[in-house]
């Protein structure tokens, strides 16, 4: 894929000057050693400041669950590392999903820590105790053992009478598994990295003890994508009568983030199922705030086939279903692992893991992207499209952004580009006017804001034609982010904080 980099005018989205509350730009660990915290911020709109504290906590808790499922993905890659067990787990197993980190935050509660209003906006600063969050996820996981546990039982006792019931037992299983994993990494994050449920958890069954069960329970045959849809619909498809407007996004593999063709085409043929027999009414991404009911998706890969699950919230009653489908693998042969899986998968999840051993955040300093389409879930772009990128700090800073092109290519867009004091806050569109082209797969876009100018990036001009250009780096780009790291450590008072953002890239 190529990016044609065109120099164009700026387009600031808003420029009010306003009283930013001191504690939002500085660092608050200090002052609250023992909490998670996240900040959010919202403009009053129509004089409602009940409306803007709402969506200021929601911003904060956003930035909370950035901030946990970051560190928490860093450090078990560098505890996998010095433990020497990196080779025992798949890559993907070390990235955790952050909107479920997000959705578990909610539920756990948390606290108003501080929160400020001055003529347009709303700040606010919440806390999440970390002994509390700690004690959830213990609880979390005990509570799952004994879930995991009774259902197989349950499962078990089906399975000569009631296959089919036995197998859906089983599937749930698995998931419920697979949530137990994703609680426990967070659980030894925080509970730096003791673990009392190793024995409990090794009397579970093991995953391939329960995929051996639906094997003989599932049928030989493959199945075509249609059925599977309407398998894995099923239970939505019952519960629901009244018309919704809903959002389905691409099923995501594993909790990488990344989407591959089947994940996407399955999105699209479960949406169809939805519009023509609930007559539910579909929400383009842009406009995901609106939705009444939203669709995430995830293709969970094993030795034996794959496991499909889609979790369904309705967004106004603020309740949750799952449902979860074994496919075995001679229907995920007959559909191809090449378009279940996301291309340039080796090396796409090379880059990520590469950038999350690297990557570090400020707690004074934040720095947030979004495109054009400003999804909540995974971000798709199609060849000819042209993204828009606009970028918000909570001060004035200097802004790079990189971007790693799917074969591994890795090119800088945007240079030492100035927020100024302001423009913090804001969205702001950065100079930037691009169109994507092939070739299709995961690319990802690193974001990177200092309170001083950045060092020199060392990069070599390719002239595409039309008077259009890309700048393709010559240092990689994680030894890039470590070397401004060092920086950091001799300059303490330069703050520095790095996020990582990633879209797929499919032909039309």
């Amino acid at each position: 894929m190529k990016i044609k980099i065109l120099l164009m005018g700026f387009l600031l989205l808003s420029t009010t000057l306003s009283a930013i509350p001191n504690w939002f730009t500085s660092d608050v660990s200090k002052e609250y050693p023992n909490y998670f915290v996240g900040k959010g911020f919202a403009k009053i709109k129509n004089g409602d400041i009940l409306e803007a504290e709402n969506y200021a906590k929601l911003e904060a808790l956003k930035d909370a669950s950035s901030t946990i499922s970051c560190n928490v993905s860093g450090e078990t890659i560098n505890h996998s590392s010095e433990a020497g067990s990196g080779s025992e787990a798949k890559v993907e197993e070390y990235f955790l999903s952050e909107t479920k980190v997000r959705t578990d935050l909610e539920i756990m509660g948390y606290e108003i820590l501080k929160t400020e209003k001055e003529k347009e906006n709303v700040y606010v600063l919440i806390g999440i105790p970390a002994k509390d969050l700690r004690n959830s996820f213990k609880n979390k996981i005990k509570n799952s053992i004994s879930k995991i546990s009774e259902i197989f039982d349950f499962a078990e006792e089906l399975a000569e009478n009631n296959p089919e019931q036995s197998i859906k037992k089983y599937e749930e299983c698995i998931f419920q598994t697979d949530l137990l994993q994703d609680d426990l990494q967070i659980y030894l994050f925080l509970n730096k990295w003791q673990n009392e449920f190793q024995n409990d958890i090794g009397e579970l069954p093991s995953r391939q003890k329960i995929e051996k069960k639906l094997i003989t329970l599932s049928v030989t045959s493959p199945k075509s994508t249609e059925t599977l849809a309407n398998e894995l619909l099923k239970t939505f498809l019952l519960q629901q009568s009244e018309n919704y407007s809903f959002i389905f996004y691409p099923f995501e593999y594993e909790n990488t983030g990344f989407i591959s063709n089947f994940g996407k085409n399955f999105a699209e043929i479960c949406s169809g199922i939805l519009i023509t027999k609930n007559n539910w009414q579909s929400v383009s991404y842009s406009q995901y705030q609106s939705a009444d009911i939203v669709f995430r998706g995830k293709i969970l890969e094993s030795e034996n086939g794959m496991f499909l699950t889609l979790t369904m919230e309705n967004t106004k009653k603020r309740v949750v279903k799952n449902n979860q489908l074994f496919v075995n693998k001679i229907t995920c042969e007959n559909i191809g692992w090449d378009k279940i899986k996301p291309e340039n998968l080796k090396q796409a999840l090379s880059n990520k893991l590469a950038l999350y051993n690297s990557i570090q955040t400020d707690n004074r300093l934040k720095v947030d992207l979004q495109t054009d389409k400003m999804s909540d879930g995974p971000v798709i772009y199609y060849y000819d499209e042209e993204p828009k990128i606009l970028v918000r700090t909570n001060k004035s800073c200097f802004v790079r952004l990189m971007y790693i092109f799917s074969d591994g290519t890795q090119i800088l867009l945007l240079d030492n580009y100035p927020i100024a004091t302001d423009q913090a806050n804001q969205w702001i569109q950065i100079p930037f006017d691009g169109v994507i082209c092939e070739p299709s797969g995961v690319e990802q876009l690193i974001l990177q804001a200092s309170t001083e100018k950045h060092t020199a990036v060392n990069y070599r001009r390719e002239n595409m034609g039309d008077g259009t250009y890309i700048d393709i780096i010559e240092t990689d780009i994680s030894s890039q982010i470590a070397k401004t790291r060092g920086i950091k450590m001799k300059k303490p008072e330069k703050e520095i904080t790095e996020k990582v953002y990633q879209w797929t890239v499919f032909e039309k």
